[in-house]
């Protein structure tokens, strides 16, 4: 089984470079990487150099105008060009438990979409992060007596039960390629971030009979701190946007990886 590794990038290098350090410590090794970048920075383009020569990995480097958030267009040229059997959907903002591939690798299925959920690390253990450069630090106990919340999402134990049956977010999520297109992908109507376009996805992936588990324990992962602003605007926007989709009653979005006139 192989895996595309999708990560979905805007700017801040520096917490993609602690990102890319995680997935290099990955204990699963059958992957590719492609890095969908929502913009066209040299100092991104500069790093996934960098990484690139490395030659642990396939890294392939997607860009594209930074004109608003298009977040699904990038991923569905992602999605176009991967090789894996099945998609592993991360963030650019996301730091990976090393065994996070390997958990999503042993539990892919074809009519399976797989999500986990995060720790929120809070302000200054993400400032260490980022001035030590290294991921490799980040462990249970450190996030434990941190300011951060949900720690609870730190703790390694892949075979506790968990209660949630939805809530498929888009910094961590798992589904095979095929599936994948045959929904046509992220729908790129979502153009307002926070809300939408992953829960777009899973409400297409259960009508078309697809089974939504949660990985919580399994797929651990650390959201590095940063201001988000105010979401309430774009919230809404994108609120209303997909009431509105679910009426259609469709596995298909018309302005996806193909475009329907």
């Amino acid at each position: 089984m192989k895996i595309s590794l999708i990560v979905a990038v805007y700017e801040r290098v520096d917490f993609l470079r602690l990102v890319l350090e995680s997935i290099r410590r990955q204990t699963f090794r059958d992957f590719e990487v492609i890095i969908a970048e929502d913009g066209c920075s040299d100092k991104v383009a500069a790093l996934v150099a960098a990484y690139q020569g490395r030659g642990e990995v396939v890294v392939t480097h997607l860009t594209q105008e930074d004109v608003g958030f298009r977040k699904a267009r990038i991923l569905n040229r992602a999605v176009s060009e991967s090789r894996g059997d099945f998609l592993v959907f991360i963030d650019g903002d996301c730091i990976l438990h090393r065994y996070f591939l390997g958990r999503y690798a042993r539990r892919a299925r074809e009519n399976l979409c797989l999500f986990g959920r995060r720790v929120m690390l809070g302000r200054t253990i993400t400032e260490s992060l980022i001035a030590q450069g290294e991921a490799y630090t980040l462990h249970l106990f450190r996030v434990l007596v941190s300011k951060s919340r949900k720690k609870e999402e730190a703790i390694y134990g892949p075979f506790l039960p968990t209660r949630r049956k939805k809530g498929v977010l888009g910094c961590s999520f798992c589904v095979s390629r095929d599936k994948m297109v045959a929904i046509n992908g992220f729908d790129e109507d979502f153009t307002h971030p926070y809300y939408g376009e992953d829960t777009d996805v899973e409400r297409r992936l259960r009508l078309m009979g697809v089974g939504v588990v949660c990985t919580r324990y399994a797929t651990i992962q650390y959201h590095l701190f940063h201001n988000a602003g105010d979401r309430s605007g774009a919230w809404a926007i994108s609120e209303a946007l997909y009431r509105k989709k679910t009426l259609m009653h469709s596995t298909w979005c018309a302005n996806g990886i193909i475009k329907s006139s």
